[in-house]
């Protein structure tokens, strides 16, 4: 069983994470992450989960290749909302929140879902272990 999270220990302790959204914010906090916790990346986009399980980075970005082309990480993607949450200690949103000039607001409806869907699948973990949304 895993300690109650208090406090942010990441520097600590090796953690599971998952990162909802795998465009260019998504696919760095993902590399980021996996260097030192073990990532599930989480996306709809059937195209983003193969690259990622085949090692390959969503975005052209010369670092995160050199990263992945090196396979340190700790890193792999689904589409599968269950697989993913599923005693996740931590979960990290980064799905669009596209802004409307015109009625000047963000769109946060793809946040809302993902964290419906994250405490419905991981609710008994979070109560259990006290796993963050971020």
């Amino acid at each position: 069983m895993r300690p109650r999270i208090t406090g942010l220990r990441l520097l600590d302790a090796k953690y599971r994470i998952t990162v909802v959204g795998l465009g260019y914010v998504g696919m760095s906090m993902s590399v980021l992450l996996a260097q030192r916790h073990h990532v599930t990346a989480l996306d709809i986009d059937q195209d983003r989960v193969a690259r990622i399980n085949e090692g390959l980075p969503t975005v052209s970005d010369d670092l995160m290749s050199e990263y992945m082309i090196a396979g340190d990480l700790s890193l792999s993607a689904t589409a599968n909302p269950q697989d993913a949450y599923q005693q996740a200690d931590f979960i990290v949103i980064a799905t669009p929140t596209n802004y409307d000039p015109d009625e000047n607001y963000f769109d946060t409806r793809s946040v809302e879902a993902v964290v419906k869907a994250a405490r419905a699948h991981n609710a008994p973990f979070i109560e259990k272990h006290g796993a963050g949304i971020m």
